[in-house]
């Protein structure tokens, strides 16, 4: 019988087979472990593969209504999917649940995930301000070079306006 942490170690190790094998029999056990939805939506992904990713997403979310992470998740995976508004929504969901137990560990993810959708939607001020109130909190390389991007596309489309 094997454990999360052997499907994790499978993913991690790039043996994708085994870790869906894994992860299907850990969800045949308990068809609600958030978890285990996770990294197999996660896996879905990102053999793009978004529509059975959005559903393994929404049964995190589902299993877990309180979880930054699930709704996170759920935003990436709509945002992939070019659902921007959607994702954006979901997003602002997991932001709002930052506060609660142990969410706070995924706030420069969802900052992250929140800069992208509103990036698109090519709300450049409003994804600025979220990357830079984020970074006052919690450095995040990946953050910050998002931040950049978004900087340098705010002033292009400010330049066209004129």
């Amino acid at each position: 019988m094997e454990s999360f942490e052997d499907a994790r170690l499978f993913a991690a190790r790039g043996q994708v087979r085994e870790a869906l094998e894994a992860l299907d029999a850990l969800l045949g056990r308990n068809p609600r472990q958030v978890e285990a939805l996770l990294l197999k939506a996660s896996l879905r992904l990102g053999a793009r593969e978004g529509e059975e990713a959005l559903g393994l997403y929404q049964r995190a979310v589902e299993a877990a209504p309180e979880s930054s992470e699930a709704w996170n998740g759920l935003a990436r995976c709509r945002h992939a999917l070019g659902l921007d508004a959607e994702a954006l929504a979901a997003a602002n969901r997991a932001r709002d649940l930052l506060p609660l137990g142990e969410n706070f560990r995924h706030g420069s993810s969802v900052a992250l995930t929140l800069v992208w959708c509103l990036r698109e939607l090519r709300r450049y001020r409003e994804a600025l301000e979220i990357a830079t109130d984020s970074l006052e909190r919690s450095p995040d390389a990946v953050l910050a070079q998002w931040a950049s991007v978004v900087e340098e596309e705010l002033a292009e489309a400010e330049k066209t306006e004129c």
